[in-house]
């Protein structure tokens, strides 16, 4: 047996996953991680530490504000998917939860550009309105209305069409930013313009494309267009889930870019961007290990929908080990690598990222061998769990990171953060295990 065939059959036995879906998630993934980093990296190189601190503050506050009301329909979609309704019912399913996701993405971005701007002149920071707009809208064109969308094509198994996507997404993104500092006029609100082109066209191709996966599969054209009706009658049935998975949003929302406020409160613009550009660094990291995370709840869904609780356990219980050796080598390489990145390409303006890493990306290890607690929670109708888990989480990971940035400074809010990221996994393993929907 050939090694290929041999790595092919050790990843079978676990039966999480199919192999060519994670091959295609890591595709997107490291497509996503690569050019989003040079993004990310580029503007900071070029913008210096104190513009790309207020670039990261601007970019902070519709992503809360997004994750607030981000109902993550594209797993909500997979759970009611993998249900086995009739196709008039699926149909209908899917076409309430497009005209949900549109409208919640809506409201996000007509309260993100207010509260951009209220937050922005509250640091005292002196930025033109124009750039909370653009920051909204960015995230506002390459969110609406996809949740439905990838969740159909991660259903479908078509996952590798949305991978390829993804990474071009983001290539296009970084070559408008290259072809903005080649006429050099990269500024804070160009940095943001750059990505409004890319993030429209990427997104609409990946609607076109779940349209007809869906029509085939779904029979999306029988029935007609989504009612206002259908909607309310799909929320009032679907309530549950809708309100834990934002809630699990919300939480969630303390690790995402939350934190990048609670710095602006407490750090300098220039020790905001350090601590971006060294959490974007671990960011990084994480993208070599999270397409786990993502292609696992259809197998999860299946394994309870089935009632094979105890075959699970078994095999979640043997994954977590593996896990762990594979997070504490992505945490040593990532720490080992960021003092000649730092030296070879950020510059001596960045010269305290190296001393930040460690602390602010040792969650990975503690995180990795429970990824799989959100798609059990989800797939066992227990999303109220997980939203819980997050909660308990997110006041620990508050204050860990407001105690943390305003006596210790950097250093504080990075191990704050790691605090923040690691609580909700370990949580929520716990309850998991303690309500015996895994057996441990």
């Amino acid at each position: 047996m050939s090694a290929i065939a041999k790595i092919r059959s050790a990843l079978d036995r676990f039966q999480l996953f199919s192999l060519k879906d994670m091959i295609w998630q890591y595709v997107a993934s490291f497509g996503v991680a690569i050019f989003g980093a040079m993004y990310i990296l580029g503007a900071g190189r070029i913008l210096g530490p104190q513009d790309f601190g207020i670039y990261a503050i601007a970019a902070a506050t519709p992503t809360v504000m997004n994750a607030l009301f981000d109902y993550r329909i594209q797993e909500v979609s997979i759970v009611i998917l993998s249900e086995k309704a009739d196709r008039g019912v699926a149909a209908r399913n899917v076409r309430s939860l497009f005209l949900f996701d549109i409208l919640a993405r809506l409201v996000a971005f007509v309260l993100s550009v207010p509260a951009g701007i209220l937050i922005l002149n509250l640091l005292g920071l002196d930025v033109d309105p124009m750039v909370p707009l653009f920051a909204a809208l960015g995230l506002f064109f390459a969110k609406v209305g996809n949740g439905i969308a990838i969740g159909i094509m991660r259903l479908s198994g078509n996952i590798h069409k949305y991978a390829m996507l993804q990474s071009l997404d983001w290539a296009l993104r970084l070559a408008g930013l290259a072809a903005v500092y080649f006429f050099g006029a990269l500024t804070i609100e160009s940095a943001f313009l750059v990505q409004l082109p890319s993030a429209l066209f990427v997104n609409l191709w990946i609607l076109f494309l779940a349209y007809r996966i869906g029509r085939r599969t779904y029979d999306l054209d029988g029935g007609g267009h989504a009612t206002i009706r259908d909607l309310r009658d799909f929320c009032r049935v679907r309530l549950k889930i809708l309100l834990s998975s934002q809630s699990i949003s919300a939480v969630d929302s303390v690790v995402k870019e939350l934190d990048t406020l609670i710095c602006g409160i407490f750090l300098s613009p220039h020790a905001v961007a350090i601590y971006k550009m060294a959490k974007s660094i671990a960011s990084i990291a994480w993208k070599c290990v999270d397409p786990i995370f993502v292609v696992i709840l259809p197998n999860i869904a299946s394994y309870i929908s089935e009632g094979k609780i105890d075959e699970l356990s078994a095999i979640l219980k043997k994954a977590t080990g593996y896990l762990f050796l594979i997070a504490l080598f992505v945490f040593l390489c990532v720490w080992a690598l960021s003092y000649p990145f730092t030296r070879f390409f950020l510059g001596a303006s960045y010269e305290d990222v190296p001393t930040i890493i460690p602390l602010i990306s040792i969650w990975i290890v503690v995180a990795l061998p429970f990824i799989w607690t959100h798609s059990v929670a989800i797939a066992s109708g227990n999303a109220a769990l997980q939203a819980l888990s997050g909660l308990i989480g997110a006041i620990i990971g508050v204050g860990a990171l407001v105690v943390g940035a305003a006596s210790f400074g950097l250093p504080g809010a990075a191990i704050g953060l790691s605090v923040a990221y690691a609580g909700i996994f370990v949580i929520s393993s716990v309850l998991l295990v303690k309500k015996k929907i895994v057996q441990w």
